[in-house]
């Protein structure tokens, strides 16, 4: 009776592990459902070449959100400076999706208002590296070099 028991217990704490995975990764496109009015041309589309006027909520220009040949590198200012101009066009799952799988965002960016915003490292990062460093070893030797290096080898002796 008490072994039911424990495998019960351990099925529901699953499947409520499972489902608040589900939440996090969304099924739904990354564009709006209603997507635009009128067919779009193929690639990336100059929203300003079509709208003069600015936006309504907020009096901009529509050239903020011309998705340009140097966009993708620098769309972290605009992402910064005002986020609902992202969701214009794009769910918040089209965000996640490429910065969690492609490109990491650095703490020091995702939490800019931070006070420890300049660190590389939060408070708790030494109780937490040898999850970070055995998930992708490669993200340390980008600023403390390979393996053996003078400052991991002060506290790791091998």
């Amino acid at each position: 009776m008490m072994k039911h028991g424990i495998a019960c217990l351990c099925a529901l704490l699953a499947l409520v592990a499972l489902t608040a995975c589900s939440q996090n990764i969304s099924p739904k496109p990354a564009l709006p459902p209603v997507g635009h009015p009128e067919p779009l041309p193929q690639g990336r589309p100059i929203c300003s070449d079509c709208h003069e006027v600015p936006m309504k909520d907020s009096q901009k220009s529509y050239a903020v959100l011309d998705h340009t040949a140097t966009f993708v590198k620098d769309h972290r200012f605009a992402a910064a400076s005002e986020a609902g101009s992202c969701a214009i066009c794009h769910k918040e799952s089209f965000c996640n999706e490429c910065h969690a799988n492609y490109v990491e965002v650095k703490p020091s960016t995702l939490h800019g208002d931070r006070p420890d915003r300049d660190l590389p490292h939060r408070g708790d990062y030494l109780s937490r590296h040898k999850v970070d460093g055995r998930l992708d070893p490669a993200s340390c030797y980008r600023c403390h070099g390979r393996t053996n290096n003078e400052k991991c080898v002060t506290c790791h002796r091998h």
